[in-house]
């Protein structure tokens, strides 16, 4: 029986930190050793962090919704009000 100590990270090789009309954003996608799914978590440059709900089969899958979401909502998907409001007002 697997403990919390038998837990590994995974991280993806797509992980990167990108830059986007000024804002900095940390793309992490990982998955455990426990769980094929993998996770994707964008970190802003305020520390906010936004992950999403559903696991990807595919790390490349996790990397076409972030891209997706970008163009779709824009960089305001991955800020809080206050980040908002501090950045666009």
């Amino acid at each position: 029986m697997d403990t919390d100590d038998d837990v590994e990270v995974i991280f993806s090789d797509l992980c990167a930190d990108v830059e986007i009309d000024g804002l900095f954003l940390t793309i992490e996608i990982y998955k455990t050793n426990l769980d094929p799914g993998w996770i994707l978590e964008i970190v802003n440059e305020f520390g906010t962090s936004t992950v999403f709900d559903d696991p990807f089969i595919a790390d490349g899958l996790a990397w076409q919704q972030f891209e997706k979401t970008v163009k779709k909502e824009g960089l305001a998907a991955f800020l809080s009000k206050k980040e908002k409001r501090r950045l666009f007002h």
